[in-house]
């Protein structure tokens, strides 16, 4: 079988020429792909697949659970919800937090409604309190609970671990460190320093579809021809690399779309200034140059003036879009371009509808002060960003491209509750839609489900 990063040299050659990308580790290529290329629908509406889910994915993996900044002072805490499970993290100490159960042990009341600051955790029902590391403080007619002490009153902790200024948690006290489900990613972030970086645009929307077929509309470029005409001009499409990792407890997958190609090179160029850094004189491109280095170059320059810090990044990582998706929810955007965080989570109760939670993450200037992050906003199913002034002023040609995703997510939700009960099953390509095959057969092997293992690829 010969892999997708060899029918698809395309980013690998265009990286080869930069010095700065052969100092990483970047052009390094997976080696994992499924011999499956047909998933059942029901894994988006069934209620017992959703059942499955929760107990045996969002109980046992690693979750994105927020960023250190969005609890900036010592007591100050956020729910954090994934399907009906729910927990709550609590900045205790100036560097220190933890993550817990967001229920009273008392008759189960929850205790973290909303972002909120507190020199203790009390319930609002009985009043049953503790310290902001957990620790029993008070039960009011403390006489009467004979069985709870200090030594066993404190509340339910779940591991919580930090890279990149992002906190993770996971409910399952025998899981495998951070470190082995980010596998590759911290290495492959190093330069990017995204513990330098702070939210400026946060976003969570309803959507009319399945946490997956929501996740899955990321992870190709084979749609973007027919949902995003608009983009065309500026990313690859078919000749998008798709790259997929595994060390065997935590799993990674790449796509990676070159940008500024020759034809489009100065439309790319006024597109990225207009949106970016509109009072920025616009370079006259050379049609001798190396169109792709004198953008990012002028990029690079762009940055460290505004930023007041150098950016030793590879070009690749100024202009193109690299993503990297965490299994099983999250993802990760390697570029200057458009420096998002992606998180897709299940609805409490209905399969057939989910939350997808965006980031803009944009360098801290140099010296400055860290501002404080953008409020989170809250997006109906029907609201567009583009509707939105300051989310279309954040986003531009982001924005439209989340529009025309959630769009079509609605339909494809419908559509596949709809299929022929003797099909009911996706036909899935081998190279543009190697990340969905992985994540569906990772589903499927982590809710037990009768599924696909993984397999390295051969050469």
């Amino acid at each position: 079988m010969t892999t997708a990063h060899a029918r698809r040299p395309m980013t690998e050659g265009l990286a080869i020429t930069d010095p700065r990308m052969r100092e990483t580790s970047m052009l390094e290529a997976g080696d994992i792909d499924p011999e499956a290329r047909q998933f059942g629908y029901d894994r988006y509406f069934a209620p017992g697949y959703f059942e499955l889910e929760i107990e045996q994915l969002w109980r046992k993996r690693w979750l994105l659970a927020g960023r250190e900044e969005d609890i900036p002072a010592v007591g100050d805490r956020a729910p954090v919800d994934f399907g009906p499970l729910s927990f709550f993290v609590v900045r205790w100490a100036d560097d220190e937090f933890k993550a817990f159960y967001n229920s009273c042990l008392h008759r189960g009341t929850t205790l973290c409604s909303g972002p909120e600051s507190a020199q203790s955790i009390r319930c609002p029902f009985h009043g049953w309190e503790w310290n902001n590391n957990g620790v029993l403080k008070r039960i009011p007619a403390h006489w009467d609970f004979a069985g709870v002490t200090r030594a066993n009153g404190s509340l339910r902790e779940v591991r919580l671990e930090r890279w990149g200024g992002f906190l993770f948690i996971n409910a399952d006290p025998q899981a495998e460190p951070l470190a082995e489900a980010l596998h590759i990613i911290p290495e492959h972030f190093r330069k990017f320093a995204p513990e330098k970086r702070v939210t400026v645009a946060h976003v969570r929307k309803l959507l009319p579809a399945n946490w997956k077929i929501a996740q899955e509309a990321f992870m190709e470029a084979y749609h973007a021809a027919v949902t995003h005409p608009e983009t065309i001009p500026f990313n690859s499409d078919a000749h998008t690399q798709y790259d997929v990792w595994s060390n065997g407890t935590g799993h990674v997958a790449r796509l990676w779309a070159a940008s500024a190609l020759p034809n489009t090179a100065q439309a790319f160029l006024q597109s990225l200034s207009g949106w970016r850094y509109p009072d920025s004189d616009i370079p006259v491109l050379s049609a001798d140059a190396d169109l792709r280095a004198e953008i990012a170059s002028w990029h690079r320059q762009t940055l460290e003036r505004v930023y007041g810090r150098a950016f030793d990044l590879p070009d690749a990582l100024l202009i193109d879009t690299i993503s990297y998706f965490m299994f099983p929810h999250c993802v990760f955007f390697l570029t200057e371009f458009s420096p998002m965080v992606f998180a897709f989570t299940p609805h409490s109760k209905d399969p057939n509808l989910s939350y997808f939670e965006i980031r803009m993450l944009m360098p801290v200037k140099e010296g400055a002060p860290r501002p404080p992050k953008a409020p989170r906003v809250e997006m109906a199913i029907d609201d567009r960003f583009l509707d939105d002034e300051a989310l279309a002023t954040v986003f531009s040609l982001v924005g439209l491209v989340l529009d025309q995703d959630t769009d079509i997510m609605s339909l494809i939700q419908k559509g596949a509750r709809a299929s022929d009960p003797g099909l009911g099953r996706s036909q899935l390509a081998g190279d543009q839609e190697l990340i969905v095959r992985c994540w569906n057969a990772l589903l499927d092997q982590s809710v037990g489900a009768a599924g696909h293992p993984l397999r390295n690829a051969e050469a």
